[in-house]
C-alpha cells in the first residue's frame, strides 16, 4: 500500500559483513523483489530493467530463486498493468529462473477503501460504492498462476484456490523450499500452508507474504502517543489505523500466521514481506528454539516507485549465514547502512498532514509535533541527530546485514 499513518520500531539484528558475492564454494542467492504496484502502473520500463538485471546476473551471483512480497501491480483491474508485469517477468521464465509471487489487496483489487472485516472474495462492483474486486483473481491466474507453471520441475504445487504455492530446489547440499501464501491468508490457505510444511520436514524452508511487519518510522524516542506505533507485527491497533483491517472474515492476523507457520514449524528459517515503505527487520524463536528472521523489504514511496531496490540474500552454507544486500537495478550501485535517512523524514512528513489532524481531535497538542518535525528538518540540530541514531544504531533498518541461519538444525529429523 502507499500511504499509512506514522509507526516505527527497534529489534537489534547482526550488523553487515559480506560483499554478497557468491564466488565462494557453498553461496549461492535468493532475491526479494519488493512492491513491483507502481512500476507496473506508472515506470514499466524500471520494472523491466529490474527483472533484466536478475537475468544478467544470475550466474555472477548465483542466483537459485526469485520471490516477490506481492501487490505486483497497483490496479488489479486494469489489463495494462498486468500486461506491463507479465512482460516484465517474461525473463525469468525464459531464463527457467525458479520464483513464485504472494498476492496482495492490490493484485485482485482496485486502489481505495476496503471495508474491514469484508470478505473480499464476495465484495460488489464499484456501482455499490465499493472497490472493484476480482472475486476469482482472474488477472493473477491468467499470469501467474499454476497453469503458467506447468512443466517447471521446480513448481511443486498450489493450494486448491490457486492463491498459495510452494517451490522447491536444491543448492549447495540444501534442500529449500519456499511457500508463498497471500495478504491475510484466509484460513483454507493457512491449513494448506501447514501441510505442506509438515510434508517437507527435511527441506529448509522461507514463507513469503504480503503483510506481516511494519516500519512507520517512529521511534520509542518519539512523543506521546507516537511512541506507541513502534513497528514490529502488525496488531489489533495498526490493522484498525486507516481501515486497514484483514482482507478476509476468518484471514490470518500476523500474530496468527506467525504462530502456526513460523513459530510451530521447525523447519521455517526467514519471512519476508513488504506492504509498507520501509526496511526493518527482527527475530524471533521457534518452537525448537531457532532463530526465525521476519523481514520487512519495501520502497514503493520513493518518488519512482522504488529507486530499482531490491533485496539478494546470498547463503552461505559453510558459515551457516545469510549476507543481506540491497542493489539499484537503475544504478547498479549498493545501497549503503542509514542511505534512506531522507527518505524517511520525507515519510514522516507525508504522514504528518493525515495523522496530526486526528490526533488534535483526540485532545493531543499538536503544537509539540509541529515542533518536533521542523527541528528534524535542521541539518546538525540535536534532534536530528537524536532521530538518526534512533532510527540506525540498533541496526534493524539496516540494507546490507548477516542473519545467523544454523542451517542443518531446521531440518534435524525426530526433533
Amino acid at each position: 500500500m502507499r500511504a499509512l499513518p506514522l509507526l516505527l520500531a527497534l529489534y537489534a539484528c547482526a550488523p553487515p559483513q559480506s560483499d554478497g558475492r557468491a564466488d565462494d564454494p557453498g553461496r549461492f542467492s535468493v532475491v526479494v523483489i519488493p512492491d513491483s504496484q507502481i512500476y507496473a502502473d506508472s515506470h514499466p520500463e524500471v520494472l523491466e530493467r529490474h527483472v533484466q538485471w536478475i537475468v544478467d546476473h544470475q550466474a555472477e551471483h548465483d542466483i537459485r530463486f526469485v520471490t516477490h512480497v506481492g501487490d505486483i501491480v497497483n490496479d488489479g483491474a486494469d489489463p495494462r498493468q498486468w500486461e506491463n508485469a507479465a512482460r516484465a517477468f517474461a525473463p525469468l521464465l525464459d531464463a527457467d529462473i525458479p520464483h513464485g509471487f504472494s498476492v496482495a489487496a492490490h493484485d485482485y483489487g482496485t486502489w481505495g477503501e476496503w471495508p474491514v472485516g469484508t470478505d473480499s472474495s464476495c465484495m460488489p462492483d464499484p456501482e455499490n460504492g465499493l472497490p472493484r474486486v476480482d472475486c476469482d483473481f482472474t488477472a493473477f491466474m491468467e499470469r501467474f498462476g499454476p497453469d503458467t507453471y506447468a512443466g517447471r520441475d521446480w513448481f511443486a504445487g498450489a493450494s486448491p484456490s490457486g492463491r498459495s504455492s510452494y517451490q522447491l530446489i536444491e543448492a549447495e547440499g540444501l534442500k529449500l523450499l519456499f511457500l508463498h501464501l497471500p495478504e491475510d491468508a484466509p484460513e483454507e490457505e493457512v491449513v494448506w500452508g501447514e501441510g505442506v510444511l509438515a510434508a517437507h520436514p527435511d527441506t529448509l524452508a522461507h514463507l513469503t507474504t504480503h503483510r506481516l511487519i511494519f516500519d512507520y518510522r517512529l521511534t520509542d524516542a518519539m512523543p506521546s502517543p507516537l511512541d506507541l506505533f513502534v513497528g514490529g507485527r502488525f496488531n489489533a491497533l495498526t490493522y484498525a489505523i486507516g481501515d486497514q483491517g484483514l482482507r478476509f472474515k476468518d484471514g490470518a492476523d500476523a500474530e496468527s500466521l506467525h504462530q502456526r507457520l513460523v513459530v510451530a514449524q521447525p523447519n521455517v528459517w526467514g519471512v519476508h514481506c513488504g506492504h509498507v515503505d520501509g526496511e526493518f527487520r527482527l527475530s524471533s524463536a521457534n518452537a525448537r528454539g531457532l532463530p526465525v528472521h521476519e523481514v520487512l523489504t519495501d520502497f514503493q514511496d520513493m518518488s519512482d516507485g522504488g529507486g530499482g531496490l531490491l533485496r539478494v540474500l546470498t547463503f552461505d552454507v559453510n558459515h551457516d549465514s545469510v549476507d543481506a544486500w540491497t542493489v539499484s537495478t537503475e544504478t547498479g550501485r549498493r545501497r549503503e547502512n542509514g542511505e534512506g535517512f531522507d527518505h524517511s523524514l520525507d515519510i514522516l512528513e507525508a504522514y504528518k498532514g493525515t495523522a496530526f489532524g486526528e490526533l488534535g481531535e483526540l485532545g493531543f497538542d499538536t503544537s509539540v509535533y509541529d515542533q518536533l518535525f521542523a527541528e528534524l528538518l535542521v541539518e546538525g540540530s540535536d534532534t536530528r541527530e537524536m532521530y538518526r541514531a534512533s532510527l540506525y544504531d540498533r541496526g534493524e533498518r539496516d540494507s546490507s546485514f548477516t542473519l545467523d541461519v544454523p542451517f542443518s538444525d531446521y531440518v534435524s529429523s525426530g526433533e
